[in-house]
């Protein structure tokens, strides 16, 4: 019998989007579908590495870039409205048009709103029900258009749990849902403790920086800097997996450009503290590891600074804002924090199977 063919589309906003759609990949592909993935640029690279098994179609991503001032982050994003607006057509089309040659029997879009067919089932993932825009007017504005185009696909999908014990607070537990089949899927999370990999030097943090520009490099340029001024040992990814790979040495401290799933969960082992953006994605991955949590979220990002404070409330995590960030105090702190750790509720592959069979696959 022919393997059925499913199309996973993430979002190029941020690794995150595409990382957490390694694990559902894989599942598919154990499940003996076929699975192509659209993507490109760093996303990509990413991707080929945990799938080779997949087939890649290129496909041009948002391309959002953040300003480098917090206070300047929501104006930058609406000048960039006309660019989403396009991105949105554009993958629609672009989704037509493959359809024709490849027919694929399911479509699987995280956040991209354009990516959906009206003849083939289509899911659409999200974690953000509810976007935090610092204003309850834009909140419901967003969430509404969020819901028009949310009820064009067949099925939603939310990596996360229901009820108070949730990851994202009411991001993804809003009092109103769109009016259709939605499955909480538990965490997407690619990473595992105890890999086998061989042990590495204990270090006192790891650096782990992601998002758009020019944030990252800002971001990567403090922790370098500020680590390199102590006098404990250190680590940094820095989100690049483009070009050469190897590291960047100092006295104290290991810059890699880029670090793949085994060796991610490595160096995260190795550390006592995680200092990183705080990116939905990263939180659900790092939960089995039960380690000592520092988010430092992207200046004027509403949903990380919301994330780090529904994190901190329950005493998952401590966070601090990137402006006038004192690493040394910032240890020191978390030092003396007792944290708690949230519960790790997995992804189901056999509950994948039922909703597969719902979808009529």
């Amino acid at each position: 019998m022919k393997a059925k063919k499913i199309c996973i589309a993430p979002l190029d906003w941020g690794l995150g989007h595409a990382t957490r759609c390694i694990q559902l990949a894989k599942a598919l592909m154990q499940l003996d579908y076929q699975v192509f993935i659209a993507s490109e640029g760093y996303h990509e690279v990413v991707l080929r590495e945990a799938l080779p098994g997949a087939t890649f179609l290129p496909i041009a991503g948002y391309r959002i870039q953040y300003s480098k001032e917090g206070r300047w982050f929501l104006f930058k994003m609406i000048t960039q409205v006309p660019k989403i607006i396009f991105s949105v057509y554009y993958e629609r089309n672009w989704l037509r048009k493959m359809q024709k040659q490849f027919q694929f029997d399911l479509i699987i879009s995280d956040n991209r709103f354009g990516f959906h067919h009206k003849q083939f089932p289509s899911v659409f993932i999200t974690h953000q029900l509810n976007v935090q825009t610092g204003f309850s007017f834009t909140n419901t504005l967003v969430r509404w258009l969020q819901y028009r185009y949310i009820k064009k696909f067949s099925s939603l999908w939310i990596p996360d749990i229901e009820g108070k014990e949730n990851y994202a607070g009411i991001l993804s537990n809003p009092i109103k849902k769109p009016s259709m089949p939605t499955w909480y899927l538990g965490a997407l999370s690619r990473l595992s403790p105890n890999n086998h990999q061989q042990a590495l030097e204990p270090i006192q943090f790891l650096g782990i920086v992601s998002g758009p520009e020019p944030q990252r490099t800002l971001f990567e340029n403090t922790l370098w800097m500020q680590g390199n001024a102590g006098d404990a040992a250190f680590a940094i990814v820095a989100g690049r997996p483009k070009g050469n790979n190897e590291p960047t040495i100092s006295n104290k401290g290991k810059l890699y450009p880029h670090a793949d799933g085994p060796s991610l969960s490595a160096l995260i082992e190795s550390a006592e503290y995680i200092i990183f953006r705080g990116g939905y994605t990263s939180l659900m991955e790092l939960i089995p590891f039960q380690k000592k949590l520092i988010i430092i979220p992207t200046p004027g990002q509403t949903e990380q600074e919301y994330l780090a404070s529904w994190w901190e409330a329950n005493g998952w995590a401590i966070s601090f804002s990137q402006e006038n960030f004192n690493l040394k105090e910032a240890i020191q702190k978390a030092a003396y924090i007792e944290f708690k750790q949230p519960s790790f509720y997995s992804f189901s592959i056999e509950t994948l199977k039922d909703k597969l069979k719902d979808l009529t696959l």
